[in-house]
């Protein structure tokens, strides 16, 4: 089969995977190879991907349930990939391919490009491709958003215009809001003045009356005048950090999609995004390098790794609302990791039943917090277990006294005397003269 020509611009990783492992493809000049891991690494269909000029590609995450997939057929492998503008006639191009069949199954046509990222939603329901262009005298760079609603009848696209170039940008995890992060004003390089602002957009519910799910992402707050480089959301979505990995100082910022609270004036009038942003906490931390969330979301870890410098090494746990728990500096701390937790083991049936008793089981959690939190306390709940053990084991010794018993004959029950006792207690005694 034929081989990818060297190519002077290697990009990391060398070699992407699909989803579930057969498929891995690398990219080489003007051409992609997309090999069968299921037929010993051969080259798909024994030969290239020729496409022109080709940057960079990524493999959908998950598999996707295309508009015209049955219900019976298996999802789709999908890569996106994009080509930039080879000379004036011919346009960068942002396009879909489907795998095994190679099938461009849409394409977006763009001008006056400088860059361009590809973003896939953790679901593959949706593609972001961050396009980074300029002005005809290419001294102004802002960014388009183009969003690929990958699940919907011919792929619609939406567009979205920004004035600012974008710096970073993150989904939701299983959602389809997002988050990025904006340079205000690109010709200050003045270190000491933030540029940067928080962009959070949500997407327009569907209209009830209408045939499709077609979305439109509206801008619902924006925090300006921020030192941030870096989006991390919780694992579980809603809460995410916004903050500043730099080599001086740190910053964290806690915020919330969902928050409580009444909407504030810039929100109210989105009444059909189902959004309310709201800032929780700020925190300064210097030398901060790493950011970490546990896999519950209840929980992130932030730490400073002597691997990047040796100033204020250590570590910092705050609750997902930014509330800190723990810090510790630590000389020579280098690395921070969570201990993994395995996939449930409980069907969907188990998940359902635990939600039905979801009060039976808080009241047994609820008394064990009591026992941890108060010795008198526990000391109470423990005497009346006893006494309940007590009480049932007398009861069970009883049934089976009465069980040996033969109690159900008919003539033996006529042999018998029955014999009643009848037992007074005096509860209280109280005298009364009477004149």
């Amino acid at each position: 089969p034929p081989n990818l020509e060297k190519s002077n611009n290697m990009i990391w990783p060398l070699v992407k995977w699909s989803y579930d492992d057969k498929y891995c493809a690398r990219m080489g000049p003007d051409a992609l190879a997309i090999y069968d891991s299921s037929d010993d690494f051969q080259l798909l269909d024994k030969k290239l991907v020729k496409i022109e000029g080709i940057a960079d590609f990524e493999f959908a995450p998950t598999g996707v349930r295309l508009s015209s997939t049955k219900k019976n057929d298996e999802p789709e492998h999908l890569l996106a990939y994009f080509t930039p503008e080879l000379s004036s006639n011919q346009s960068a191009k942002a396009s879909v391919m489907q795998i095994p069949s190679k099938n461009v199954i849409r394409t977006v046509n763009l001008i006056q490009v400088n860059n361009c990222k590809l973003h896939w939603q953790d679901q593959s329901k949706l593609l972001c491709v961050q396009v980074d262009r300029h002005t005809k005298s290419k001294k102004t760079v802002f960014t388009n958003l183009e969003i690929f609603q990958i699940t919907e009848k011919g792929i619609p696209v939406e567009n979205i215009e920004l004035k600012e170039l974008v710096l970073n940008f993150q989904w939701e995890p299983k959602g389809e809001r997002f988050v990025c992060i904006t340079d205000t004003d690109v010709t200050n390089d003045n270190i000491s003045i933030p540029t940067n602002a928080i962009n959070f957009f949500c997407p327009e519910e569907a209209n009830k009356k209408s045939v499709t799910d077609l979305k439109h992402w509206h801008l619902v707050k924006k925090f300006e005048k921020k030192f941030c480089n870096v989006i991390s959301f919780s694992p579980i979505g809603r809460f995410v950090i916004v903050g500043s990995i730099r080599k001086v100082n740190g910053e964290l910022g806690f915020y919330d999609f969902d928050y409580d609270g009444e909407k504030d004036k810039d929100q109210a009038k989105f009444k059909f995004c189902h959004a309310n942003v709201k800032s929780l906490f700020n925190h300064e931390y210097g030398g901060l390098t790493n950011i970490e969330w546990e896999s519950s979301g209840r929980f992130v870890a932030c730490w400073s790794s002597a691997w990047k410098h040796k100033a204020e090494n250590g570590y910092r746990i705050y609750d997902m609302v930014g509330r800190l728990l723990r810090n510790e500096l630590i000389d020579g701390f280098r690395e921070f990791a969570w201990r993994p937790r395995p996939a449930t083991l409980l069907t969907g049936g188990d998940k359902k039943k635990i939600r039905k008793n979801l009060k039976e089981f808080s009241a047994q959690f609820e008394e064990q917090d009591a026992m941890e939190a108060d010795a008198e306390v526990r000391d109470q709940i423990l005497a009346y277990r006893k006494l309940m053990d007590e009480w049932y084991s007398w009861r069970e010794q009883i049934h089976e006294k009465l069980s040996s018993l033969n109690l159900t004959s008919h003539q033996d029950s006529k042999n018998n005397e029955v014999i009643e006792e009848i037992k007074e207690e005096i509860l209280e005694e109280k005298e009364e003269i009477i004149e």
